[in-house]
């Protein structure tokens, strides 16, 4: 296959990793087009080094962001890649000679591997549901170090990719993260990109649904595809749990049935208290930003419908 690919970087103050990241994308033979939602820093490194730099100071969001760049490419196979993410050239031209070859896949990721630890991220695998928003606000990942959990979470089909992150072969998964992800340019305006309702988190799971209920399959390969940096865009540790649980709670809204939301509801809340207790001074808005923004979406989707149906008819994965 000659076919180039183009490659869309979407940066927030992220001039420190931003070269890594296009030097990259650029050897995949196509354009790379970064939308830079901060003070312009990144697409001016960025452009130094022959990518297309796009500045939106106004910061509407990841998938926004994603959306505009998209559009300024043209290859039928597009990356869509965090500015903190390496990919492995290769890696990915097997991925769009595997897209090429199978028609009714709409995006496809390999292995992402953490930069700092060298271990796997969980990158694909099944929908986020409540068990894992119960997990996560529980603290029960860490329960994952120990012998015995980690057997149990292996026979888990909603677990197991918690602990097996490198899937055994090309494998179709339920949900790909978008830290360096290769849709398909068809697939990808059919659905209309990414929900511009969604700020950060979240966002790629609904595409991932949303290219399900169109028909589109989703691929994960054993390759490794990337090294991620991780939270380059992001100020602390502790706003990067608040927007995650913004974006996660944003889709359950969306798409939850009446008692996953609840169950929903209850995780978020928990995972609030905690959020509240190590910095009081944010508790208003973390409340605002994991419950009540949520809320208010959910109401507003019920009453308009979400993809054409009520969200409270939309079964929730088990």
């Amino acid at each position: 296959m000659s076919t180039a690919v183009d490659a869309v970087i979407v940066a927030y103050r992220s001039e420190g990793v931003i070269e890594a990241s296009v030097r990259a994308a650029a050897t995949l033979g196509g354009r790379v087009v970064v939308v830079d939602h901060g003070d312009g820093e990144a697409a001016r490194r960025a452009a130094t080094l022959g990518a297309a730099a796009l500045a939106d100071p106004a910061n509407p969001g990841f998938g926004a962001g994603q959306n505009g760049g998209v559009a300024a490419t043209t290859t039928p196979f597009v990356l869509l890649c965090n500015p903190d993410a390496v990919v492995v050239p290769e890696a990915v031209l097997d991925g769009a000679r595997l897209l090429e070859s199978q028609a009714d896949v709409a995006a496809v990721q390999g292995v992402i591997v953490n930069h700092h630890t060298g271990v796997p991220e969980r990158s694909q695998g099944v929908e986020i549901s409540p068990v894992h928003l119960l997990g996560r606000a529980l603290a029960a990942r860490r329960l994952l170090g120990l012998p015995p959990v980690r057997a149990l979470a292996r026979r888990s089909p909603r677990l197991a990719d918690h602990v097996e992150r490198t899937p055994r072969g090309v494998q179709a998964v339920e949900s790909l993260a978008a830290t360096a992800v290769l849709v398909r340019r068809s697939a990808f305006e059919e659905i209309r990109g990414f929900d511009p309702s969604f700020f950060l988190y979240g966002e790629d799971v609904d595409l991932c649904r949303r290219l399900r209920l169109a028909g589109w399959r989703l691929l994960a390969v054993p390759e490794v595809w990337a090294h991620h940096l991780g939270g380059a865009s992001a100020t602390s540790t502790g706003a990067r749990e608040v927007q995650w649980w913004r974006g996660t709670m944003t889709f359950a809204a969306r798409w939850w049935a009446a008692t996953a939301w609840a169950t929903g509801v209850v995780a978020a809340t928990l995972r609030w208290a905690a959020v509240a207790a190590a910095a009081p001074g944010q508790a208003g808005a973390a409340l605002r930003a994991m419950v009540v923004e949520p809320a208010r979406h959910r109401r507003r989707v019920r009453k308009r419908g979400a993809a054409g149906q009520p969200a409270a008819a939309v079964p929730c994965p088990r």
